[in-house]
This record gives structure tokens, C-alpha cells and sequence, in this order.
């Protein structure tokens, strides 16, 4: 029931704020087979995908909501440690607009304890993501969503509008992701390789241009 006179303004209380608007969409999505997350400077948001097989297939769907973020694939031979529930602050934040959970331990090494398997790949505000990779080794996987920070040199040339806009998102140091992730094992790969190639994102009705690039035993496609 509308509260509003016919042809009368709207009072003050019933507006609503652009982040309630956001968290309603957002909601819509959650309610189907994608997930929410928020990514924070210093604090991405990390999944953790149990691969038993070797050339299984791992395969992602996502959309960068708000902000520009850095996605990552790592594998480690042991499992990391799950957020502890006395320490939540430190590992694990829940807010409206989606969870961030960080599964990389503090001392954990790059090149010791765990491995990059996939070169990273930035993605701006409004692109949808669809990729896959097939792994080498069995073991734990980690998709990491990362707050993408400017370059320092960027700040010594004359600022352009895409600079102008990026420092703009950079000031509120947090991002929005919606994603699907889903492995397929390799005794289902072969007959899966075309609905690969030609799967797309829920939310690429809403794109207008489509760049692509692939990598060895990987491949990812970005629309805007």
C-alpha cells in the first residue's frame, strides 16, 4: 500500500539510501545459486575447493558489483584453517552486503606453503567473469577476490576521467562480488568441454562488449 498522496511529495522517512537499494538487489541474487561477498582493502574474500582427482575442472561465474578487484587462484597441499569463531574480527566479517572470509594464514609463504596456479587477473566495476581451470595436482584450491589498489605512478601523470572514477571507488576501499563456482571431475571433462566453451554469466544480458583470453590449462572470459 502506497503511503504517498497522489501528487504529493515524498517525505524524508520513506527514502531510501543507495546502500539499502544495493543490499535489496544483491538479496535477489542471493536467493538463487550465486553468493555474496564483500572484499575490503587488505581483506579479500578466499574460497576453498577440495580437488581429490587430478585434471578436475573448476569452474567460475562471477560479477564485480562495485569496485575493482584482483582474482587469484592458489593450490596448497594442506588445508588451510578454518576462520575461528573467538577471532572473528581477524579472519572472518558478515555485513549485509555479503560475507569476507580469509583463508591464508598470516604466515603462510608464497612459494612455500602455497602456489600460484594462474596469473592474475583484474577486473573492473561492472564486468562479469566466466572461466575455468583444469588442475594438475590433487589437493586444496584457494579463489581469492582482491581489493585492486592504483599503482603509485599513476598518481604522478595528469589525472583522466578513468583515473578520476577509480580513485573515487578506491576511497571507499570495498568492493561487491556475486559468484558461482562449480568443479567438474575429469571423467566428466571431455563431454563437458563444449557447455565450457560457450557458458555465460546470469548477469551478461546487461553487458555490451565482450573481451576474452585464455592461458594454458586455463580460460577466462570477461564481459562488460
Amino acid at each position: 500500500m502506497c503511503e504517498v498522496p497522489e501528487g504529493g511529495l515524498v517525505p524524508k522517512s520513506l527514502y531510501r539510501t543507495a546502500e539499502e537499494l544495493e543490499n535489496e538487489d544483491l538479496k535477489l541474487w542471493t536467493e538463487t545459486i550465486y553468493q555474496s561477498a564483500s572484499v575490503f582493502k587488505g581483506a579479500p574474500h578466499e574460497i576453498l575447493i577440495q580437488i581429490v582427482d587430478a585434471s578436475s575442472v573448476i569452474t567460475w561465474d562471477f560479477d564485480v558489483c562495485k569496485g575493482d578487484i584482483v582474482f587469484n587462484i592458489y593450490h596448497s597441499k594442506r588445508s588451510p584453517q578454518p576462520p575461528k569463531k573467538d577471532s572473528l574480527g581477524a579472519h572472518s566479517i558478515t555485513s549485509p552486503g555479503g560475507n569476507n572470509v580469509q583463508l591464508i594464514d598470516k604466515v603462510w609463504q608464497l612459494g612455500r606453503d602455497y602456489s600460484m596456479v594462474e596469473s592474475p587477473l583484474i577486473c573492473k566495476e561492472g564486468e562479469s567473469v566466466q572461466g575455468s581451470h583444469v588442475t594438475r595436482w590433487p589437493g586444496f584450491y584457494i579463489l581469492q577476490w582482491k581489493f585492486h589498489s592504483m599503482p603509485a605512478c599513476a598518481a604522478s601523470s595528469l589525472p583522466r576521467v578513468d583515473d578520476v572514477l577509480a580513485s573515487l571507488q578506491v576511497s571507499s576501499h570495498k568492493c561487491k562480488v556475486m559468484y558461482y563456482t562449480e568443479v567438474i571431475g575429469s571423467e566428466d571433462f571431455r563431454g563437458s568441454m563444449t557447455s565450457l566453451e560457450s557458458s555465460h554469466s546470469g548477469f551478461s544480458q546487461l553487458s555490451a562488449a565482450t573481451t576474452s583470453s585464455s592461458q594454458s590449462h586455463s580460460s577466462s572470459m570477461i564481459s562488460r
